[in-house]
């Protein structure tokens, strides 16, 4: 039985940052310039396709930098791509997201090499493969936790580290699923991983919001991408997914470039915490 007179255990004391958080945008500034990225830098996982390209895509568009983080030897000239169309600079990292020291050491590759974070996209993830819950398996259902769950934590203390050291504030954005918010079946670990990504975002944003960084979430529902692509082509199931979306139709990796741009601009330097649907109204059904 517990001592009821001994000393109660003490936490670590959480402190301020000795300044003042930046002050905001002048009320002048003109609304377009708020979403201007010029001179920022981006790091996004998983961007050589799918919801990440888009979003790589759209913060090129407004003018920032980007940094690839990809799988270890993964074969794709989106990187090239990418640079020709908007100019920018597009630099790619190999990280496995399965490694947890592989990941910080990644990100200390990418300041060792000069880069400043001022952006980072938590985008890289698995799905569940559509497994019931009584044919999971410890080896599949532990690679979900670390790939949709730990390594987002890691990269985003790391890189929040860096911006606290910075004193320049940033933004993160991390991309849960509709899957986090509506039970699915034969989603058992999948959809709890990506609703802690969820308060993940509003841990970080309620520690890290006074040193002016705003970490934010999305939410996508059904999203035609390459791994998408066996059910849009198998008739009945495309009918069945596309009759629970008020939008009636699938949403595409280009719908993200508006509101990452939002996100990552000076345009949402007071919305933290946020958790934001690109689905078509998938989750008010």
């Amino acid at each position: 039985m517990a001592n009821p007179n001994a000393p109660a255990a003490t936490m670590p004391k959480f402190e301020l940052p000795p300044e003042p958080a930046p002050a905001v945008a002048a009320a002048d500034t003109h609304t377009l310039s708020l979403f201007d990225l010029t001179g920022k830098t981006a790091l996004v996982t998983g961007a050589n396709g799918g919801i990440g390209g888009g979003m790589a895509r759209g913060l090129a568009d407004a003018g920032a930098d980007i940094i690839i983080v990809q799988i270890p030897g993964e074969q794709s000239s989106f990187h090239a791509e990418l640079a020709a169309a908007t100019g920018r600079k597009v630099t790619v990292y190999d990280c496995d997201m399965a490694d947890s020291a592989g990941i910080r050491a990644a990100v200390q590759r990418v300041l060792d090499d000069g880069h400043v974070i001022d952006i980072l996209c938590n985008v890289a993830g698995i799905t569940s493969g559509s497994i019931p819950i009584l044919h999971e398996t410890d080896t599949h259902k532990d690679a979900i936790i670390q790939i949709n769950f730990n390594a987002v934590w890691i990269l985003s203390q790391c890189v929040a580290r860096h911006m606290v050291d910075r004193g320049q504030g940033g933004k993160m954005i991390n991309v849960c699923s509709l899957a986090a918010y509506k039970a699915m079946t034969t989603f058992s670990v999948y959809g709890p991983m990506k609703a802690a990504v969820a308060q993940l975002t509003n841990s970080f944003a309620n520690e890290f919001g006074p040193y002016n960084i705003q970490v934010n979430a999305v939410f996508p529902g059904w999203i035609h991408t390459a791994l998408a692509q066996r059910y849009v082509d198998d008739p009945e199931t495309n009918a069945r997914i596309t009759s629970t979306i008020p939008a009636r139709r699938w949403g595409k990796p280009q719908d993200f470039k508006g509101i990452t741009v939002f996100l990552a601009s000076s345009a949402s330097d007071y919305v933290n915490g946020a958790r934001i649907f690109i689905d078509g109204g998938a989750h008010s059904m």
